[in-house]
C-alpha cells in the first residue's frame, strides 16, 4: 500500500512539475512533425497571432545561442558564473541554453525544471538530444528567433567555448555595423567531406569537399541571414555537421564571409591569445581559470601561448587552396 501511495504521489510531483515546466517553456518549446521537415510546424503559444513577435518591445543588439545538452549542466553552470557574467552587463544582450527534450526522463525533466525556474535562460526543443540532431536544433533555434524577437545579430557557439562579450560588441557597433549580410567566424573552404564516425555524411552531394563554412566552435549572423533562413526552412537540407548546414544554406547569397582569425574556434584550440573573441574546446575548469584572469588582469591568458599554426583565408583562390597555415600568422 505504501509503494502505491508513494508511486501516486510521484506521477502526482511529476505532473505538477511537468504543468510548472510547460508554462515555464510555453515560450520555449518547438513542435515538427519530424526531424527533416518543418511542414506544420506551429509555435507552443497558440493564442499569439502568426505576424508579432512574442517580444515585440524588445530590441536586443546580440543573442547568443549556446548548444547545450541536458547533462552538461557543469558547463553551463561554468558559463553564467565566467564569461556570461559579461553578457549581462549589456542589458541588450542576452544568453540562451539550447537543448534537445524529446526523449528525456522524467527525472531529467524535473532536473530541467529547477534549473530553469532559477536562471530562466533555457530553450528547450521537440528533438532527440544527440549528435545526429545539431543541424536541426540550430536550425529550430534561429528560425524561432527569428520569430519571436528583435535582434541585430545571433552569435552561436557551443557550451565549451569562450566567448568574450565585450569584445564580441565593440565590434558589431564599430567595424562592422555597416556590414549588412554579415557572417563572421574562422573559415574552412578545403575540409574533406567525413565518411565515418559520429559526423558521417550521407546526405551531402553537392562537391567532393564541403562549401565555405564558419566553424561551429562560434559564428555571428547578422540579422537578414537568419530572417534569410527562417523563410526557407522548410526547403533547407539538414546535413551532420551543423556549421557545415549553415555555411550550405547561405552559400547561394551575395553576403559578407568575413574569416577571423580571432575565432578559435577549431576541433582543437590553436593555443592561448589575448586577441581571442570566442576561443573553443574549454572545460569548466578552464572557464573559470580565463575569467579569472580576465577580471585580475584584462586578459585572457596568463601567458600566449601558440600550440598550432592558423591561417588567412585566400577568397581570392578556388576553396581547395583557400587555407595555408603558415608562421606568420601571430595567433
Amino acid at each position: 500500500m505504501f509503494c502505491l501511495h508513494y508511486h501516486n504521489f510521484k506521477i502526482a510531483l511529476v505532473s505538477i512539475a511537468s504543468f510548472i515546466f510547460g508554462c515555464i517553456f510555453t515560450f520555449n518549446i518547438l513542435e515538427i512533425d519530424n526531424e527533416n521537415s518543418f511542414n506544420g510546424f506551429e509555435s507552443a503559444l497558440e493564442l499569439k497571432t502568426d505576424n508579432t513577435k512574442l517580444f515585440n518591445s524588445l530590441q536586443y543588439f546580440l543573442i547568443i545561442v549556446v548548444i547545450s545538452s541536458a547533462d552538461n549542466l557543469a558547463r553551463r553552470k561554468a558559463i553564467r558564473e565566467t564569461w556570461a557574467l559579461l553578457a549581462k552587463e549589456d542589458e541588450l544582450v542576452k544568453c540562451y541554453f539550447v537543448i534537445g527534450s524529446k526523449g528525456l526522463s522524467s527525472n531529467k525533466i524535473l532536473e530541467l525544471t529547477k534549473e530553469q525556474i532559477k536562471y530562466n535562460d533555457l530553450f528547450l526543443l521537440s528533438v532527440p538530444d544527440d549528435y545526429s540532431n545539431l543541424s536541426t536544433k540550430v536550425l529550430q533555434a534561429l528560425v524561432w528567433f527569428e520569430r519571436e524577437f528583435n535582434f541585430n545579430y545571433i552569435l552561436k557557439c557551443d557550451d565549451d567555448s569562450f566567448v568574450n562579450v565585450p569584445k564580441i560588441t565593440k565590434e558589431l557597433k564599430s567595424r562592422l555595423l555597416k556590414i549588412h549580410n554579415l557572417y563572421w567566424g574562422f573559415f574552412d573552404g578545403r575540409a574533406h567531406v567525413k565518411r565515418g564516425g559520429k559526423w558521417e555524411e550521407q546526405e551531402w552531394l553537392l562537391c567532393d569537399r564541403y562549401l565555405p563554412y564558419a566553424l561551429g566552435g562560434g559564428y555571428v549572423l547578422s540579422q537578414p541571414l537568419v530572417h534569410f533562413i527562417y523563410e526557407n526552412a522548410d526547403n533547407l537540407s539538414l546535413y551532420s555537421s551543423e556549421d557545415v548546414s549553415v555555411g550550405a544554406w547561405l552559400s547561394p547569397l551575395n553576403i559578407t564571409r568575413h574569416h577571423d582569425i580571432r575565432f578559435d574556434t577549431e576541433y582543437l584550440s590553436r593555443g592561448c591569445s589575448n586577441e581571442y573573441l570566442i576561443t573553443h574546446k574549454k572545460s569548466p575548469h578552464d572557464m573559470y581559470f580565463i575569467y579569472k584572469t580576465l577580471e585580475t588582469t584584462g586578459k585572457l591568458c596568463e601567458k600566449e601561448v601558440k600550440l598550432r599554426k592558423s591561417y588567412q583565408y585566400n577568397w581570392k583562390v578556388p576553396p581547395t587552396l583557400c587555407c595555408l597555415r603558415n608562421d606568420t600568422i601571430p595567433f
